[in-house]
């Protein structure tokens, strides 16, 4: 389908919907001059308020807290003067330019605020590296969403300052879950988990059970979430599940605790020394092989081993630099952020695919030989775009189709290079033919039809890795 199916009064009406929503963030910046003009003239003090953000409070009838923000937002975005009354550029010039213009809304700014105040906060940064990240920041912004930026922003910080804040070792000690018993014999459940990875573990695991069974499924969301979480308790309590397997090994500790202490203790010793013996090396265990390798061929059956407490099959990908010296962050499927030494507990006791950059124990182009998409490209694919790649969205790897840029069918060849993830949505807008796909740097942009953006200036999709 081509832009012709869209009519001369439908674009004159989203022509006019765009210049209001221009003219609302200009209107915004003007609003921020005023007020930097106000606290330049001194003029809380002639009214006798305590403060500009008093004054604004009173004149303009908002609450305090926001009064506090737009006078901070005029501090960094209205133009200043130095002490001998000369003009200077505002404090965050780039974002200042692209809001008077109209292009960035108040919720980018407040994100780019964020972001550059935990900037001042690291101590490493180099002097040059503050305007360019601010200029970036605002750069993304006039393309993204505020969500998007906000994956962006913690995307350069974790760049900028790779060490981050130091993981909580107690944070297992705040978790919490609270059981509520009704009545009528239901029951409420509310929990918070700290942890990233376990929480990510919760929300993939939950995620998997809680997939439509078919076109004829319409439960609601939750409806499926809660549904999964049973079907979680009703393995953990069969035969083989975790918890029926803690009760028996209870059970059977008690019987023969009172039989064979002082042997139990030590074959306990002996065992503990055989383990110790046969521990690989602490190189080669940052990096474990898949415990859920991909299958070479067709096999023969083999007895299903017993089953013991499982986890969600993870992707964790980290730096390989990073990795070696114990520094810097994992990434999640999700885009959150783990510590080297949560990375290396995980690595050990968890079904990993990890994902060291750099790597090429995977291949990753297998030309014209399938149409479908081989786990190694897949995973691939899910760390270079984060989920959905269409500019905004946030839907999850696991809800996306991997679409061929240049169609298979039109010779089209299945490998990294000429694939992007698109959820179900955004893969019917792509064959629509409005919007354009194209690879740029080993990453997918997305440029817009005219409509919408009457330049046509391609935007970044999926998640960016790039600081620019």
């Amino acid at each position: 389908m081509s832009e012709g199916g869209v009519g001369l009064v439908e674009r004159e009406a989203l022509a006019a919907a765009r210049a209001e929503e221009l003219a609302t963030h200009q209107a915004y910046y003007r609003r921020l001059e005023r007020i930097a003009e106000l606290d330049r003239l001194g003029v809380a003090a002639q009214t006798g308020d305590r403060s500009t953000e008093r004054l604004v409070q009173e004149n303009w009838r908002v609450d305090p807290a926001k009064a506090s923000r737009l006078v901070a937002e005029a501090h960094d975005l209205a133009p200043r003067r130095s002490l001998q009354g000369q003009p200077l550029a505002p404090r965050l010039s780039c974002t200042a330019t692209v809001l008077a213009s109209g292009e960035i809304s108040p919720e980018h700014v407040a994100v780019i605020r964020r972001t550059m105040a935990r900037l001042d906060k690291v101590e490493q940064l180099e002097p040059g590296e503050w305007p360019r990240a601010e200029a970036y920041l605002a750069g993304q912004a006039t393309l993204v969403p505020p969500r998007r930026l906000q994956q962006f922003a913690e995307r350069l910080l974790a760049h900028l300052d790779p060490d981050g804040a130091a993981p909580d070792e107690d944070a297992d000690l705040f978790d919490d879950l609270k059981m509520t018993s009704c009545r009528d014999g239901s029951l409420e459940m509310r929990i918070k988990i700290h942890d990233r990875v376990d929480a990510e573990s919760i929300r993939e695991g939950i995620g998997v059970l809680a997939t439509p069974t078919g076109s004829d499924d319409h439960r609601p969301l939750g409806n499926r979430q809660a549904c999964a979480l049973k079907e979680v308790f009703a393995d953990a309590l069969g035969p083989n599940g975790l918890v029926t397997d803690t009760r028996q090994a209870q059970a059977e500790a008690a019987e023969s605790d009172d039989e064979s202490g002082a042997q139990s203790d030590a074959e306990s010793d002996a065992e503990s020394g055989a383990e110790s013996d046969a521990e690989p090396d602490p190189e080669d265990a940052l990096i474990p092989e898949p415990r859920r390798p991909e299958p070479a061929g067709p096999a023969a059956p083999t007895p299903e081993p017993t089953r013991g407490p499982g986890r969600a099959l993870l992707t964790i990908t980290m730096d390989h630099r990073w990795l070696q010296l114990a520094v810097g962050h994992g990434t999640l499927d999700s885009g959150a952020m783990s510590d080297p030494a949560t990375v290396r507990r995980w690595a050990c006791d968890a079904d990993i695919v990890p994902m060291v950059l750099g790597s090429r124990s995977e291949p990753l182009d297998i030309g014209r030989r399938s149409r479908l998409i081989p786990d190694a490209i897949r995973r691939a694919l899910n760390h270079r775009d984060g989920g959905c790649a269409f500019p905004g969205c946030t839907r999850r790897p696991r809800r996306c189709h991997a679409h061929h840029i240049e169609h298979w069918g039109d010779g089209g060849p299945t490998s990294l290079d000429n694939l992007t993830l698109l959820c179900r949505h955004h893969h019917q807008v792509i064959h629509h033919g409005h919007w354009r796909i194209d690879m740029i740097d080993g990453l997918p942009w997305f440029t817009p039809p005219s409509w919408i953006d009457p330049d046509r200036q391609p935007r970044p999709g999926g998640r960016s890795v790039a600081f620019c």
